[in-house]
């Protein structure tokens, strides 16, 4: 029985979370991956550095956990003109997500003091702020989604939904031909469903796309009520308390910023992997996929100017995207470093690898939301995933 609790293992490892049986990779290995590994172990060792937090992410964390502080108090105490208050609000939330990002993300990945119990506390703390259940969202994230990114029933982030189809290997809908161009208002929707719906349905499933059998300690359970309490308290009932406003004025500031909020994470992280140029490989019958996991790691993700200091003190290093997927528990402070060489080894070794600007990046993901929403079943059935993807059996 598979036990997924941050208490009784303490947090289970991303290993024993990502091993399902009936999906495998079956690429033969070429030396692309004992290369990078090796050649990312040079850099660390030549740079003197640890895998995990170091004086850039120390500074991060003042820098976002005091600006989060700050903004949330000025909400509270700085005025009473409601517009004003309104923007603050905005602001606070904004802050508080792109803590989460670049200190949160990389606590759950265990990449910030290299401790399972201290990491996983990290990470449950800092997501308190956006709402969104730290613990569920680990489990789900390392078990889920950084196993087989972009493959059906295995990776969480694609699970078909009725809103948008965002693989060529869901079966389309006909309200959905016209997706790339609602998909902006539903994408303002996702932080509040995430946090009212979506966390809610996470704890009661017993199976999600690759993990089956999942069981929570009750101490992880208490955990999820004492995080929502919190956030509730914080974003809703003190605001009502203490601001001079109606409470459904308060609300409609509470929406503003959960729609902010939305889609600064959409359109940071959204084209990463939802894109035109990534791949999103189907296994075969018997569950093989026809490249090795390395190869699958490059050829799905999409690097958006993962060399410039801007995108990564904003975004955590998801910028930097298949580097982040090779090497997970690395702290994103090395996205640059590791991006080099993944963009080298990946050239040497001629597997697929994927970088564009942030418009572009954007631009990628509504092409393919279009194409995806305009594309003919019988086309799909015959395995055609049209044109502009990069796919795995290229590139293995």
């Amino acid at each position: 029985m598979a036990q997924v609790s941050a208490f009784a293992t303490p947090y289970a490892s991303e290993r024993s979370l990502n091993t399902p049986p009936h999906i495998r990779f079956t690429g033969r290995d070429n030396g692309f991956r004992k290369a990078l590994t090796a050649r990312v172990d040079t850099y660390l060792a030549s740079a003197g550095k640890g895998r995990g937090a170091d004086t850039a992410l120390a500074l991060k964390t003042m820098f976002y956990g005091t600006a989060t502080v700050a903004l949330y108090a000025m909400m509270l105490f700085d005025g009473a003109v409601w517009w004003k208050t309104g923007l603050l609000a905005i602001l606070y939330g904004v802050c508080a997500l792109l803590f989460a990002i670049n200190i949160g993300h990389d606590a759950a990945h265990i990449a910030v003091t290299g401790s399972r119990r201290l990491d996983s506390a990290i990470q449950r703390l800092v997501f308190i702020p956006i709402g969104i259940d730290g613990y569920l969202w680990q489990m789900r994230h390392l078990g889920s989604h950084h196993v087989f990114p972009n493959v059906n029933g295995c990776d969480i982030d694609i699970d078909e939904n009725p809103f948008l189809r965002l693989s060529p290997n869901h079966a389309p809908k006909r309200w959905q031909r016209r997706q790339h161009l609602y998909a902006v208002p539903v994408y303002m929707l996702t932080l509040l469903h995430s946090i009212f719906w979506g966390d809610f349905v996470y704890l009661r499933k017993r199976s999600l796309a690759n993990m089956h059998d999942i069981r929570h300690h009750p101490l992880d359970i208490a955990s999820f009520v004492a995080a929502k309490l919190a956030y509730l308290a914080i974003t809703l009932l003190v605001p009502m308390l203490v601001l001079p406003f109606a409470w459904w004025q308060v609300l409609i500031g509470y929406v503003a910023m959960t729609a902010a909020m939305s889609l600064l994470f959409i359109f940071l992280l959204v084209g990463t992997h939802f894109s035109d140029a990534a791949s999103f490989p189907k296994p075969q019958a018997d569950g093989t996929l026809p490249t090795t996991w390395a190869e699958h790691a490059v050829a799905s993700s999409v690097d958006w100017a993962p060399e410039s200091r801007i995108a990564i003190f904003i975004s955590g290093g998801a910028n930097a995207h298949a580097a982040h997927h090779l090497f997970p528990r690395l702290s994103h402070t090395h996205a640059r470093a590791v991006t080099r060489i993944v963009r080298e080894t990946a050239r040497e070794f001629g597997v697929a690898y994927h970088e564009t600007g942030f418009r572009e990046m954007l631009r990628g993901h509504f092409r393919h939301l279009k194409a995806l929403g305009q594309r003919d079943p019988d086309r799909e059935r015959d395995g055609d995933h049209g044109d502009g993807g990069v796919h795995l059996a290229e590139a293995a």
